[in-house]
């Protein structure tokens, strides 16, 4: 459930300013720290820069289906500075943060920002015409890389090396038909 701030709450229901904060925790410990508003932002010791680097980002669709969530980041590639950073490494499957900031009549952050999702990188694309160029980081929700076989399996191999001796999995390996879990 979502925790909001008195002062939060009081700010999405009355007249309100806001705007994004985006971390990107990129390879070799590199963080960005980014921001749509017209300014700087200061929150929690730390600057969220609105350097002009950050040129769009498409707003999250959330459903009540099951699906894996995607957005997109679009960047200046007029900079290069960014394009060689998410160029130069492996940022596939790095953790992308995205907060939203109400901010006071003096463009202070209101305590606390709400962290609206956390997304990991899928891809990049980069696009070049005459009037400008753009590098879009793809996105995707945590779920992207649930098909991944990692940690336990429903094998006997797999139960036994947490349960050395259990029988639960011994004959997992004989069934031929697809187990549905839950409901009817």
């Amino acid at each position: 459930m979502l925790q909001l701030t008195a002062q939060v709450a009081a700010a999405i229901a009355g007249d309100h300013d806001y705007c994004h904060l985006i971390r990107l925790e990129l390879a070799n410990n590199t963080i960005i720290r980014l921001t749509d508003a017209g300014f700087d932002i200061n929150w929690s010791s730390q600057t969220f820069e609105a350097n002009g680097l950050l040129v769009g980002m498409d707003a999250p669709k959330f459903t009540s289906d099951i699906r894996v969530g995607e957005i997109s980041l679009a960047f200046t590639a007029a900079d290069q500075s960014m394009v060689s950073l998410l160029l130069g490494n492996n940022q596939i499957n790095r953790y992308v943060y995205v907060y939203r900031a109400y901010l006071t009549d003096q463009g202070a952050v209101i305590p606390d920002p709400i962290l609206l999702h956390t997304w990991l990188i899928t891809g990049f694309d980069s696009s070049d015409s005459k009037g400008s160029a753009q590098m879009t980081v793809s996105m995707a929700s945590e779920w992207a890389d649930f098909e991944k076989p990692a940690g336990r399996r429903s094998t006997d191999a797999s139960q036994q090396r947490i349960y050395p001796g259990d029988k639960g999995m011994e004959f997992a390996g004989q069934v031929k038909k697809d187990l549905k879990w839950g409901g009817a």
